[in-house]
């Protein structure tokens, strides 16, 4: 796992990297850095709306963060980005988490 300096010092080549604000994401969430993570969830979206894990995973934080009418939403967001890109696996993923939040 890199480091946040090291995700940082890529980020600041390519601030709008989705592939580097998920990781910065990842990172802040893998040490319940939650509202963090929640942030650059939101940029890797802003940055690729069809990033589908992303909003997997800000569900996870936003559901952590006890935010779970938000994290809904963000599943079904996720879910019509999964149906874009025709990724089975996210749209598997996404339907069992969003049936999971009640």
């Amino acid at each position: 796992m890199p480091t946040r300096e090291q995700i940082q010092k890529l980020l600041d080549l390519e601030p709008d990297d989705p592939f580097m604000l998920y990781a910065m994401a990842t990172f802040h969430a893998q040490n319940n850095n939650h509202k963090e993570a929640v942030e650059f969830f939101e940029k890797t979206i802003e940055a690729d709306s069809d990033y589908c894990y992303a909003y997997f995973h800000m569900a996870r934080s936003l559901q952590a963060l006890k935010r779970i009418e938000e994290a809904k939403i963000v599943l079904d967001h996720g879910l019509e980005a999964a149906l874009h890109t025709n990724d089975a696996k996210g749209i598997s993923e996404i339907k069992s988490y969003r049936t999971m939040l009640v």
